[in-house]
C-alpha cells in the first residue's frame, strides 16, 4: 500500500463535505499563485475551514502580527496560502504526495544544504509537540542535534508556513521561551501518511 497522500485522503482530512471539496478545488487552482482571491471567499464555513487547518490565512492581521491566531477572519478578503501548502498542492495535482518530500523540497528551494536534515528536525518536532504547539526551546535543542542554528531554522520554518508564533500560553503555563503553533494541515497529513504505511 502506498504511503503517499492522494486527493481522496485530503478530502478525508478536511471532512469530506461540500466545503472540503470547495477548499480542495481552490487550493489546487491557486497553489501556484499563492493567494486565493477575495471573490472566491464568500462563504464563512469555507473561510473558517481554510483558516482553521492553516491551509490559507487572512492577509490582514492585528498589530501587523505574523501569528496565525492574530489574523482577521473575514469574508471576501484575500487569503495567503503558506509556501509549504503551495508545494503540497502543486504536487497533489500530479498524484500522490509525501509530506517529507514536500519539506525537503522547500528547504532545497531556499538553498539549504542537506535539506533532508529538515525532515528529521520536523519528525523530532512532531514527537515533542503538545497538540499543535511546541516551545521554541525545544526547537532550538532539536536543531542543535543536527548542528543547526535554532533561530535560523525557526525563521525559515515560519517563512515556510510550517510554524507560526503563538499568542497565549496554550497549556504550557509559564513558558520560558516563545510558543509556536505547527501547521495543523501538515500535522494532519503526516498522521494520515503514517497510518497508510
Amino acid at each position: 500500500m502506498s504511503s503517499k497522500i492522494k486527493v481522496d485522503d485530503v478530502l478525508d482530512i478536511l471532512g469530506r463535505d461540500e466545503f472540503a471539496e470547495k477548499a480542495l478545488n481552490l487550493l489546487l487552482k491557486y497553489s501556484k499563485s499563492g493567494f486565493i482571491p477575495a471573490n472566491e471567499l464568500n462563504d464563512l464555513d469555507l473561510v473558517l475551514l481554510l483558516e482553521s487547518e492553516r491551509l490559507a490565512v487572512p492577509v490582514e492581521s492585528e498589530k501587523l502580527s505574523l501569528s496565525w491566531n492574530m489574523r482577521y477572519v473575514q469574508l471576501q478578503r484575500n487569503m495567503e496560502i503558506p509556501y509549504i501548502v503551495r508545494i503540497f498542492f502543486e504536487k497533489l495535482k500530479f498524484g500522490g504526495v509525501d509530506v517529507f518530500e514536500v519539506i525537503e523540497e522547500y528547504f532545497k528551494k531556499i538553498g539549504e544544504s542537506k535539506a533532508y536534515e529538515f525532515v528529521e528536525i520536523f519528525k523530532d518536532i512532531y514527537k515533542e509537540r503538545e497538540g499543535y504547539l511546541i516551545c521554541g526551546d525545544s526547537i532550538v535543542r532539536i536543531c542543535s542535534k543536527y548542528g543547526r542554528d535554532g533561530g535560523v531554522v525557526i525563521a525559515e520554518m515560519k517563512g515556510a508556513g510550517i510554524i507560526s508564533p503563538h499568542i497565549g500560553c496554550g497549556g504550557f503555563g509559564k513558558a520560558s521561551s516563545p510558543i509556536y503553533e505547527i501547521n495543523k494541515f501538515l500535522l494532519d497529513v503526516l498522521e494520515k501518511q503514517l497510518n497508510l504505511k
